[in-house]
């Protein structure tokens, strides 16, 4: 039903139509999933200016390894504020992805993590933890950015926090971030929380659950849940 009303409305010319009917072809919601269709209406959308659209045609073209193209797209979507189009814009100059690299990849998650896009705010934490792209080596700034978006949920932000954490020596809070990342199905983080039941580093030894975790990891074929499947067996 909501495909019908969106077709009629781009027919009508509507671009935001053009944007919502073709994210419902990209995913196959309410209509048989098709690629190009949505592209197309992508397209359409971007002949019209809309930064969302512009952002998605980024996205494609990244994903063909077009950097060049995706990164025109991407600068114009973050030329109209869209902070994903900025955060991936931001991408682009921080691992020299179609331009080079540069310290703008800083200015740029910052204002989108700013505006509260989430995977920037991850992003400007671990330019904070490792350094580089014009910014100084700040570990307390990359738990506090890491800490922020873990407590909203995100899988990513609570094991990159829970590693920041254990490096620090804070074991159980560590173990509590790295579990709460392992129930979302974050693959380093299963095998992290088994090596932790394994060596009882912020929580109780069971061999058990370490073997669980491990198995979940290595499942997926990440190869030092794998060694430990081996290690300590199946």
């Amino acid at each position: 039903k909501a495909a019908k009303i969106w077709k009629r409305a781009v027919e009508l010319g509507d671009v935001d139509a053009m944007v919502f009917l073709g994210e419902l072809y990209q995913y196959g919601e309410g209509v048989k999933l098709d690629k190009k269709k949505a592209e197309r209406l992508f397209r359409m959308a971007v002949d019209r200016g809309d930064a969302v659209a512009q952002n998605k045609i980024g996205c494609s073209l990244h994903s063909e390894k077009k950097f060049e193209e995706a990164f025109r797209y991407y600068a114009l979507s973050a030329d109209q504020g869209f902070t994903e189009g900025e955060n991936n814009l931001a991408c682009c100059y921080r691992y020299g992805e179609g331009t080079e690299s540069s310290k703008k990849a800083a200015k740029l998650y910052l204002r989108a993590a700013e505006l509260g896009e989430v995977y920037a705010m991850v992003a400007l934490g671990a330019l904070y933890e490792t350094g580089g792209n014009g910014v100084k080596r700040d570990g307390k700034k990359a738990m506090k950015m890491y800490r922020e978006v873990a407590d909203r949920g995100l899988a990513l932000a609570q094991s990159n926090l829970s590693n920041l954490l254990s490096v620090d020596g804070q074991y159980m809070e560590s173990f509590r971030y790295c579990k709460l990342a392992a129930d979302q199905g974050y693959t380093q983080a299963q095998y992290n929380a088994g090596y932790c039941y394994e060596n009882a580093e912020g929580v109780e030894r069971n061999l058990g659950e370490a073997k669980r975790l491990y198995a979940l990891s290595a499942a997926k074929g990440y190869g030092p849940g794998i060694a430990a499947l081996g290690r300590i067996g199946a």
